[in-house]
């Protein structure tokens, strides 16, 4: 009976240890082109415009927010330095934001919901 609650515990274990990277591995990413606006008030990201034809398809990939503009999205990892500037085109691939991956802001301005990305590279 020992041997059985021993392997018992053992696999519970396992199953339980899982690397929290692994939710990333699986995400679906997808590639927009957008333009910058500059920096948001509230956490200092970059704030996205995407194109309306694409609207649907980014809902679809990061899920539906409830904005009041649907094409405004906030660049979570997205270099400030380098893309912080307004007007700029890019070609960014995106994914999800994971809750894990929250930072926290003030309270300053409106918060946009944000997406993770993982390339960019200006197209203008």
């Amino acid at each position: 009976m020992k041997k059985h609650y021993l392997i018992l515990c053992i696999l519970a274990f396992f199953t339980n240890c899982t690397d929290p990277e692994d939710e990333e591995h699986n995400l679906p990413t997808g590639q927009f082109e957008v333009t910058t606006l500059g920096l948001s008030v509230d956490c200092r990201l970059n704030v996205l415009r995407f194109e309306e034809k694409d609207i649907a398809r980014l809902e679809s990939l990061v899920g539906n927010q409830y904005v009041m503009d649907q094409s405004l999205r906030e660049g979570f990892n997205l270099d400030r330095n380098k893309f912080g500037e307004p007007n700029m085109k890019l070609r960014i691939r995106i994914r999800k934001k994971l809750d894990s991956e929250a930072i926290a802001c003030t309270t300053l301005g409106i918060r946009l919901p944000a997406v993770f990305v993982i390339h960019a590279e200006r197209i203008d």
